[in-house]
């Protein structure tokens, strides 16, 4: 089946997110009342540590002041956004990622856009 350079790219990156999320998901670790100013302190850094591999590895781009509360990544194209955080703004990305991945046929009746490939196994 013919797949677009942009499908394989975003199931790259749907997998690196579920690895990167899981990990930060781990650093950050259990959320409790009494310990509240170290569970945010791990969080921040874990959300600091997202933003800046995504941004230096894939090119994507964040909202620095996320107005109303509002944080949004852009990334291979598609943009997602969160009320919920930078983490919750990954999250919606990639599932929005799935989603276009899901509806590709590999067709592209503009005639525009990324290039159709055929997916090979190396030796």
């Amino acid at each position: 089946m013919a797949m677009t350079l942009w499908i394989e790219t975003l199931e790259r990156l749907v997998a690196l997110l579920d690895e990167k999320l899981a990990v930060a998901k781990a650093e950050t670790g259990e959320f409790r009342h009494a310990d509240y100013s170290a569970w945010r302190a791990r969080h921040d850094m874990a959300e600091a540590k997202l933003v800046e591999f995504f941004t230096n590895e894939e090119g994507a781009r964040f909202n620095p002041r996320p107005a109303a509360s509002e944080h949004s990544v852009i990334m291979a194209g598609l943009r997602a956004s969160s009320t919920s955080g930078t983490t919750g703004a990954l999250t919606n990305w990639r599932t929005a990622a799935r989603k276009k991945i899901a509806v590709d046929d590999g067709f592209n009746a503009h005639g525009s856009g990324p290039v159709p490939i055929e997916r090979r196994d190396e030796p």
